[in-house]
């Protein structure tokens, strides 16, 4: 199984003054088409993505990659998406609108998808899209994402937890997840933790993470941050250069069901 996460900025590209001319805007056939193949190059059997877009435009992805669709609703304007190739039992959705607060927790997205990889297997994934400033409200998120993971280890203590969490690595979000036995699949198969914003022109941040549960860690074989081209390059940044995304993806394997 390969799984992989990816904020994928709107599927505008990067910078979007320049990629726009390519590729056209969301919604158009011409965006759909780039996005598939560059979805299909990650080659995930599930794939978590954050800074989506409108329904019906990657319900058209979905359906020409024959892949199963779970999507997340941004309070303000961020939506996730899990794509994936096993059937979606069910999801849920933490990211709420509050009429007393501009910014609610997970603000950006929140959510949760229970797939049936086998007949009698299931498996938790979690999109999580963490706020970039509030640092308070990050500890708001990580404690809410503890608990949420805590109540549907119920149905099955397979779980994998991904996304952009916009946090240090030992911010609270990590602690929690580390304490619970959850283990980060870049650290420990992939080499250490590496950036995963480092394109010409933009700040380096490593901040977009694989977690899996203590039921999956035994299976993991494999991580790394895909840094092939058109996901970045060096510079310089020129007319008509652009990349998929500002973020990397992070992609790992396990040797599971």
């Amino acid at each position: 199984m390969q799984i992989g996460t990816y904020n994928v900025l709107g599927l505008r590209g990067y910078p979007p003054e320049e990629s726009s001319a390519e590729i056209g805007n969301p919604g158009d056939e011409s965006n759909a088409a780039h996005f598939m193949q560059v979805f299909a190059e990650l080659n995930c059997d599930i794939l978590a993505l954050q800074e989506g877009v409108a329904i019906r435009t990657i319900q058209r992805i979905a359906h020409q990659m024959d892949c199963y669709l779970a999507t997340f609703p941004s309070p303000i304007n961020w939506p996730g998406h899990i794509l994936s190739r096993y059937p979606i039992l069910e999801s849920r959705i933490f990211s709420h609108t509050n009429p007393t607060q501009a910014t609610p927790p997970f603000s950006r997205t929140s959510g949760a998808a229970l797939l049936s990889v086998e007949a009698d297997t299931a498996l938790w994934v979690f999109d999580v899209h963490l706020h970039p400033s509030n640092v308070d409200l990050r500890l708001q998120e990580a404690d809410m994402l503890k608990q949420c993971v805590e109540q549907l280890q119920n149905i099955t203590a397979n779980m994998i937890v991904l996304g952009d969490f916009n946090s240090q690595v030992d911010e609270q979000v990590h602690q929690h997840l580390g304490k619970m036995d959850f283990v980060n699949a870049m650290e420990t198969v992939g080499g250490g933790i590496q950036a995963t914003m480092d394109t010409v022109g933009i700040r380096t941040h490593y901040i977009d993470h694989i977690y899996v549960s203590p039921s999956l860690a035994s299976h993991l074989q494999s991580a790394r941050v895909i840094r092939n081209p058109g996901f970045r390059h060096d510079g310089p940044q020129e007319k008509g250069v652009w990349v998929h995304s500002d973020h990397l993806p992070v992609v790992a394997q396990l040797n599971w069901p």
